[in-house]
C-alpha cells in the first residue's frame, strides 16, 4: 500500500467517525499532506511541539492547551478528570 492511499484511509476512518460519534460536520484536514521521517526520540519531540503549535500560528488560540483537538489540551482534560467515551471526550459527573 502507498502512503498516499494510507493517509486516505486514515484522514476519511477519521473524519466518518467523527461525524458519526461526535455529530461535528466541520472540515478536519486540509488537502494533501507531506511525509516526514521520525528518526528518534528528539525528532519525535520536535514534530510534537511543531504540531502543537500549529493553531497557535494559525491563530485560533493562544496556546495549545487552549486548542480542543489538540493532545496538550486532551491530557489537561485528562489531568483535570476528563475521560474518553465513544470516541468524544465527556466530564466526569
Amino acid at each position: 500500500m502507498t502512503i498516499e492511499k494510507a493517509m486516505q484511509f486514515v484522514k476519511g476512518g477519521f473524519s466518518y467517525r467523527l461525524r458519526k460519534e461526535c455529530g461535528y460536520l466541520g472540515e478536519v484536514w486540509q488537502r494533501g499532506f507531506s511525509e516526514e521521517r521520525v528518526e528518534n526520540r528528539q525528532s519525535f519531540m520536535q514534530h510534537r511541539e511543531y504540531i502543537a503549535g500549529n493553531p497557535v500560528e494559525a491563530g485560533l488560540v493562544d496556546s495549545p492547551e487552549k486548542f480542543p483537538y489538540c493532545f496538550t489540551y486532551l491530557a489537561g482534560k485528562k489531568a483535570a478528570g476528563a475521560k474518553a467515551h465513544d470516541g468524544c471526550i465527556l466530564r466526569h459527573g
